[in-house]
């Protein structure tokens, strides 16, 4: 026979739920176990659902990849054209400005497609050049350039290193240049500024 609640002077510690008198303890806690495993049935089927739509979801990524597109860049999309309140072209903008600062590139570059091969390799090199100094590398040039690039490698170099030291100075600006009159611009026209000086 099922125990029952016969005074306060048996409930258990403060805290717990208050007890009914005369309330079957054993009916209660019975009642409550069989509703939670129905409940986690339920969502055993649901989650079994859930791993089963998440499988076709992978091999779909699968399928894509084989195709030649990443998973990283499909579920950005996915992310960007389910997204109703964000200003995307406001945060490629930024994105753009943060790679170009990083001496990264940004954009696509389509007028580098108009320049000669020659010239596009001298490009890539002050870009690269632009890159090690704004990373504090040192300036020695990848081993995979011709040796006729080092000067724009190096052209490079020094105007990532000039940004750096800028970046670096606690006002914000290199005191060494402030003597000199020139200015440093924020975009990539730094390069021809220290080459017209």
């Amino acid at each position: 026979m099922a125990k029952t609640l016969k005074s306060e002077a048996e409930a258990p510690d403060a805290g717990s739920a208050p007890q009914i008198p005369n309330r079957n303890e054993e009916a209660v806690f019975l009642s409550h176990l069989n509703k939670l495993r129905i409940q986690q049935a339920k969502a055993a089927i649901k989650k079994a659902e859930y791993d089963a739509e998440r499988s076709v979801l992978t091999d779909m990524f699968r399928d894509a990849k084989a195709d030649g597109f990443t998973r990283k860049e499909l579920q950005a999309i996915l992310e960007d054209g389910a997204s109703s309140r964000r200003d995307l072209t406001a945060e490629e903008q930024r994105r753009a400005q943060l790679r170009e600062w990083a001496g990264l590139p940004a954009g696509t570059q389509t007028d580098l497609f108009a320049t000669p091969s020659l010239a596009q390799d001298e490009v890539f090199a002050e870009g690269q050049g632009y890159t090690a100094g704004l990373r504090g590398d040192d300036s020695t040039m990848p081993d995979n350039f011709p040796p006729h690039h080092a000067p724009a490698f190096l052209r490079g170099y020094h105007a990532g290193q000039e940004k750096l030291a800028w970046a670096m100075s606690e006002a914000g600006h290199n005191p060494e240049k402030a003597s000199s009159g020139l200015k440093l611009v924020a975009n990539d026209d730094a390069a021809a500024t220290s080459d017209a000086a």
